[in-house]
């Protein structure tokens, strides 16, 4: 009998599932946008200009602490590589522990310290987060500086600049900026053997003096711990710190190209060229246009089920993957299309970026396309708020660029406003396709004679975005 029943249980089930006539040709719709919950950070100020963020979460039995310094761009000029050297010496031991001994006493708390140029870092349990906690201050605060030390990174430093020289995707990540924005400038200034080779340990110590300071500090606690806690600790560390008393730079405009140009940096042992299609845009998290530009980037490269993709690798296959990004902030950035492309195929990629941008530029972008971004945003926002990180980060942000307090409760509500019609003018606005730089690292000899065919103005350059020729048309 028991038998029987679990034998017409079984034909109930299978019946049960072939009724349902799943159709699987189609995806599933989307959910409507979630509903944000916020938990503000506690904010303290210490007298010398630190600002403290806590965000209480009592989930796990751990907590972590970030220090970072507002400083904004700086200008290194002939000394650009000894920021990134100073960084690295924040990590060689302090004044009362060597690197051998501050190191022992991290791993002895199961701990994470870390210190570079821009600030400092901790992770740790509960029950040790406040050793670890003073160690990354004894970091910040007091490091040993030594010469030995300074001759070991110096020398790692050189060495992996010599191993970059044959690697396209590093010398593209060196130049691309140094054309866009000149070598003259915070953005596209690059470190080089001859600027490394004359730092000095005392060049690396006026940039500490410089450039450590509590002035446009942001100290954030994140996890198991009380706010009362967190500012006691804040002021046990860091309240008698005094230092240098940070100005934010101000920096001027650079100009895109008066028309579209392709700027060529031969490799001749790539086997793919490195192409970025990139112009400089002013876009503050403030601009009205923020939430709109986020969706169409995402509509022309976010993905692999964006235009870029689906054309450069599903349709041509040229590459592995093509996408595009835009920065924001309060300086100057840029939007950059990029792709790993095979040398022989590099005039016909450029062709088809060209043409993708400009197609977000002359025509509305589906309402299919439009919805998919939206719903992404929707779940990946609403997912990343389960770290309680965010809350942190979206206060800082709040504070550090001057927005609307409501700026991120009203994200989605904002996302989920943007038109067609406002894809189509925030492309025109911010994707250029008459006043971009076509920037390419790779074998030219494969692909030269077929950029000039393109009609458009093609110029050399040398591995470190010197001029080689002003034309080869």
């Amino acid at each position: 009998m028991k038998k029987i029943f679990i034998f017409a249980l079984a034909i109930l089930f299978a019946q049960s599932v072939a009724a349902q006539k799943l159709d699987r040709s189609q995806k599933p719709v989307a959910g409507p946008a979630p509903a944000l919950t916020f938990v503000d950070p506690v904010i303290y100020k210490l007298k010398n200009g630190i600002t403290i963020l806590v965000v209480e979460n009592h989930k796990l039995p751990k907590v972590s602490a970030t220090y970072s310094i507002d400083a904004g761009p700086i200008t290194e000029g002939s000394k650009a590589g000894v920021l990134s050297l100073m960084g690295q010496m924040l990590n060689e031991g302090t004044t009362s522990k060597t690197k051998v001994q501050f190191d022992k006493a991290v791993d002895q708390m199961g701990a994470e310290v870390n210190a570079s140029a821009s600030g400092a870092g901790v992770n740790a349990l509960t029950r040790y987060f406040e050793p670890a906690f003073l160690l990354m201050a004894d970091a910040v605060r007091n490091p040993a500086f030594l010469q030995v030390s300074f001759d070991k990174l110096k020398s790692q430093t050189i060495t992996s600049l010599r191993s970059n020289e044959r690697n396209a995707k590093a010398v593209s990540g060196r130049v691309v900026n140094a054309l866009l924005y000149g070598t003259d400038h915070p953005m596209g200034e690059f470190a080089t053997e001859k600027t490394i080779n004359d730092l000095s340990l005392n060049d690396v110590k006026d940039a500490y003096t410089k450039y450590i300071t509590p002035s446009r500090g942001y100290l954030t606690f994140v996890g198991d711990i009380k706010p009362e806690v967190a500012k006691a600790l804040a002021e046990k560390a860091f309240s008698d710190w005094k230092g240098t008393s940070l100005t934010f730079p101000v920096l001027s405009n650079v100009s895109n190209p008066a028309k579209t140009e392709i700027d060529v940096i031969d490799l001749p042992n790539a086997v793919q060229s490195e192409i970025t299609v990139s112009n400089l845009i002013n876009l503050p998290l403030n601009n009205p246009d923020y939430h709109a530009v986020l969706l169409a980037n995402q509509i022309l490269g976010g993905g692999a089920d964006a235009k870029l993709f689906r054309n450069l690798r599903e349709k041509h296959g040229f590459t592995y993957g093509a996408y595009s990004s835009t920065s924001s902030g309060r300086f100057q950035t840029a939007f950059s299309a990029t792709a790993s492309v095979r040398n022989e195929k590099v005039d016909s990629a450029v062709v088809e970026f060209l043409k993708e941008i400009n197609v977000m530029r002359t025509e509305k972008v589906s309402a299919e396309d439009l919805q998919n971004a939206k719903n992404l945003y929707n779940g990946s926002f609403a997912l990343g708020l389960e770290n309680p990180a965010r809350m942190a980060g979206f206060a800082s942000n709040i504070l550090i660029n001057n927005l609307p307090k409501d700026f991120y409760r009203t994200y989605l509500q904002k996302i989920n406003a943007v038109t067609r019609e406002d894809i189509l003018r925030v492309s025109k606005k911010y994707f250029s396709y008459d006043q971009s730089r076509v920037i390419i690292v790779g074998k030219q000899e494969q692909f030269l004679p077929g950029l000039k065919k393109l009609n458009y103005p093609v110029n050399l350059f040398d591995k470190f975005a010197l001029p080689l020729k002003t034309s080869i048309n």
